[in-house]
């Protein structure tokens, strides 16, 4: 990132919280009140038509990626009850995309949650970035900018059910994922010559589902991202969801504000149902003999302390894909892994990279308390889920009224990932909403990406 851009941005975001500060309601200005939308719910509700069903997407009939995006955010701005609140959460791909498509300097949510995609003047290589359970393509706003900068068309997916509000989920069918994403994968392998795919948490395991399935894959994906990717919940309430869902009236696993524009707090059982059968289809019980693994690089980001999924589960299908690939392309592949290296599989290391940062005494991570499941993807410098950002990731206390408003308010927290022994720590536990090793993971991308073009380059 350039300087100049840098402080562009700063102006922006703080010229636009002083004059929102003057009254007007705007995405950061309803955090202050978590505790009557905790009660109302009135952001955890999509809106509803009054006779005619709101636009829907029917990916068959849809002849571009253009015409998807459109589209989806149609779906976006129809349904969001936020949809036009502005939102002074400015980053580069918002200015990137506000200039092409004319839009204000300062967002609304519909704008920052919506789908998009950063076109070069060539149709040579594109990476399509498939978001996670609850969250909207923001979440790759930071590293879109990473991609594009390597000379990349990128492209991320909206899956049915997000960017809109957290009762959408209550309905939502694992298999409208998979066709969701079976759409933007084989529309940008039909678009571009090298295709790279990148997912995080629930957008890993639908792609690892989608190559699953094949049993040959087209030899324009050259490469497969995966940040915190799903195997297995770390909770059991996620394969008993499946049975919870089913009680009448009893919908919803956590109640929260819903004051995050960009992922939903509120969290219900059909959720984790969804979720949890779609990883079964990946590494569990229903993964069965037919399971296809192919000799595809991977970039793998993953923390030992991950609360959201089992990330022992995570490496041991990373290292069966592994085993399944030639022994030079072994070598391409690469582990982010942020733990104790002497819990790993035991035969990872010799099938592909592994790199465990160290932290030093000067470092973002010195603070840190583990590397939370959430946080992979984000720069330090995201104005929304940084170091510097107002927002607090606090729905672990939202049962525990004096915990959740430390947890906001309080000038110390602590940073990090929601284990047992950090919540019984003296101070609130703030969930960690950036990647502390951001910069090194995008030095240790950049070697992946020249290793395995190299084929196509020579």
């Amino acid at each position: 990132m350039k300087i100049a851009n840098k402080y562009t941005i700063l102006l922006l975001w703080l010229v636009s919280t002083l004059s929102f500060s003057q009254g007007q309601e705007d995405c950061l200005s309803i955090q202050d009140d978590y505790v009557s939308l905790i009660e109302s719910g009135k952001y955890r509700f999509a809106n509803e038509a009054e006779g005619e069903p709101l636009v829907s997407i029917e990916y068959k009939k849809l002849s571009s990626y253009q015409e998807y995006l459109a589209s989806a955010y149609q779906v976006v701005v129809n349904k969001n009850p936020r949809a036009n609140m502005p939102c002074p959460i400015v980053t580069e791909t918002y200015q990137q995309l506000a200039k092409k498509n004319k839009w204000s300097k300062i967002p609304k949510v519909s704008q920052l949650v919506a789908p998009f995609e950063l076109t070069q003047k060539n149709n040579d290589k594109a990476i399509l970035l498939i978001h996670g359970l609850t969250d909207s393509p923001f979440s790759f706003h930071d590293l879109s900018q990473f991609f594009y900068q390597q000379g990349f068309t990128v492209r991320t997916l909206l899956l049915p059910g997000h960017g809109i509000a957290p009762s959408e989920l209550l309905n939502t069918d694992y298999e409208e994922w998979q066709q969701a994403a079976k759409f933007a994968i084989d529309q940008t392998l039909n678009d571009y010559q090298q295709v790279y795919l990148g997912g995080l948490s629930t957008g890993g395991a639908l792609i690892f589902n989608y190559l699953m399935q094949q049993q040959q894959v087209d030899e324009k994906i050259k490469g497969l991202f995966m940040w915190s990717p799903a195997s297995k919940a770390k909770s059991d309430l996620a394969w008993l969801a499946q049975y919870i869902d089913g009680i009448p009236f009893v919908d919803w696993i956590d109640l929260d504000a819903d004051i995050d524009f960009a992922k939903y707090e509120s969290f219900p059982y059909n959720a984790g149902a969804q979720v949890h059968a779609l990883m079964n289809l990946v590494v569990g019980e229903g993964a069965n003999a037919s399971r296809q693994m192919h000799d595809i690089p991977l970039f793998v980001v993953a923390s030992e302390h991950d609360q959201t999924i089992d990330t022992a589960h995570t490496l041991q299908l990373v290292q069966q894909w592994q085993l399944a690939s030639p022994q030079e392309q072994m070598k391409k592949s690469v582990l982010i892994y942020y733990g104790d290296n002497n819990k790993l599989p035991t035969k990872l290391v010799d099938v592909m990279e592994v790199i465990v940062p160290e932290c030093s005494a000067e470092s973002l991570c010195n603070e840190i308390f583990d590397v939370a499941h959430i946080a992979t993807t984000n720069s330090p410098n995201n104005p929304h889920y940084g170091v510097n950002g107002q927002y607090r990731n606090c729905g672990h206390y939202v049962t525990d009224a004096p915990r959740y408003k430390a947890c906001k308010h309080n000038k110390q927290v602590i940073k990090g990932e929601v284990t047992a022994m950090n919540l019984t720590r003296d101070l609130p536990m703030q969930r960690l909403t950036y990647n502390p090793y951001y910069q090194e993971m995008l030095e240790a991308m950049t070697t992946f990406l020249k290793t395995t073009q190299r084929s196509i380059i020579d």
